[in-house]
């Protein structure tokens, strides 16, 4: 599959439409009204919420959900006072969020657009750009770091969540389908889809999509090279995952463009 990135985002457009993936289900009415009255909590990967000393550390409010849409963090943002622009591959995705801003009377600007390209908007636009887990199903990460630090001003706030790729050396069907069965290593590092079926070594199920495990050294050293500095970390578990009880499964980050 040459156009996995196409592929990618009809298997996203596909799952938000279906409303059947948790992260295509929109916020309530009930939720976002209860989330107004709270600290603001939202989530960069499973298990653990962001601390919301990170969002105290930004001199602004102007935020980036950079392919976070399907009607959830977007829509807490806003009613959180932030002035919210929603970047997504995915036009479903990006219709949640237009939905909720449409019901709540919200204001939540949504572009479509893919990350491994020049994203769309003026150098140093942003205060804060908050990325959960998606980095996963694009190959190269050298673009989205360019382009973050590009986009973000002068001590502008880089929040990302990603997978730990050591849980990609285990073959995901008996992870997750056959819990009795003895986790066996399976797959070397970085793991990489596309090329694994292009040697016959996977076949890609559309409901999932192509995915990339990528290394620490694209993940954090892509980060740094591109001219953050990271300022915290944390990691998390998905309890659901029994790759777990072996180490978390995923990883978060704040970095800051100096």
């Amino acid at each position: 599959m040459n156009d996995y990135l196409e592929f990618n985002k009809n298997r996203w457009n596909q799952e938000s439409a279906g409303k059947e993936n948790p992260y295509t289900i929109p916020v309530s009415h009930e939720e976002l009204m209860k989330a107004r009255d709270l600290d603001i909590d939202v989530a960069l990967t499973v298990g653990k919420s962001v601390p919301v000393e990170w969002f105290e550390r930004s001199k602004g409010k102007k935020l980036l959900g950079l392919a976070c849409g399907g009607g959830q963090q977007g829509p807490v943002f806003a009613v959180k006072g932030y002035d919210t622009t929603i970047m997504d591959y995915s036009i479903e995705q990006l219709q949640s969020d237009s939905m909720v801003a449409e019901r709540e009377g919200l204001e939540i600007k949504t572009v479509q657009a893919d990350m491994t390209k020049t994203f769309p908007f003026d150098d140093e636009t942003f205060d804060i750009i908050f990325c959960p887990v998606s980095n996963v199903y694009i190959e190269d990460l050298t673009n989205m770091w360019r382009e973050s630090y590009r986009v973000l001003k002068k001590g502008g706030l880089l929040m990302v969540g990603y997978m730990n790729p050591w849980i990609y050396m285990y073959d995901d069907d008996i992870v997750w389908d056959y819990p009795d069965e003895v986790l066996l290593l399976k797959y070397s590092l970085p793991f990489n889809s596309r090329k694994l079926e292009e040697e016959g070594e996977v076949k890609i199920d559309p409901k999932y999509g192509y995915e990339f495990s990528h290394t620490l050294e694209e993940q954090i050293g892509g980060q740094l090279k591109a001219g953050f500095a990271m300022i915290d970390f944390y990691e998390s578990k998905d309890k659901r995952n029994r790759l777990t009880q072996f180490g978390p499964d995923y990883l978060a980050n704040l970095s800051i463009k100096l």
